[in-house]
């Protein structure tokens, strides 16, 4: 009984590790909120490709994890206007389905009082959990 019920579970096994190696071959995500000291849940959603028509563009909150370890977050508008967030950290894979986040620089410009926040602080570590738009992190609490 046991093996039938394992044959059954491997393909969703399967399937839930293949989602989490695709986390790590995308560069540029489309994310719910600016990485801030007060993260404890990210929706992380893969950008759809636009047509070579250079006139379109994607605007909302961006996620970069760069190959030297760092990563960035930031916002746009499709007006111009309004107040632009960008955060700058670093983070350490701990294993396929767990990330470490450190906040490095935080800054808000544009409409808005601006701040330049460059206090380094260790966000802990993220779940990588993938879900029916792309992946969620969650703070673990140790």
């Amino acid at each position: 009984m046991k093996k039938i019920l394992f044959l059954l579970l491997l393909p969703i096994i399967n399937f839930a590790q293949s989602n989490i190696s695709n986390f790590w071959k995308n560069d540029s995500w489309y994310i719910d909120q600016i990485i801030t000291r007060k993260s404890d849940s990210i929706y992380i959603f893969r950008i759809v490709k636009q047509n070579s028509d250079r006139r379109k563009f994607i605007y909302g909150t961006f996620l970069d994890f760069n190959a030297d370890g760092t990563f960035r977050t930031w916002n746009t508008a499709p007006c111009g206007n309004g107040c632009f967030f960008n955060s700058y950290g670093t983070f350490k894979k701990i294993d396929e389905t767990h990330i470490q986040l450190q906040i490095n620089l935080f800054s808000q410009e544009g409409t808005c009082i601006p701040v330049t926040d460059t206090i380094r602080q260790n966000l802990g570590i993220f779940e990588i959990k993938p879900n029916e738009y792309g992946y969620q992190l969650i703070k673990t609490k140790n």
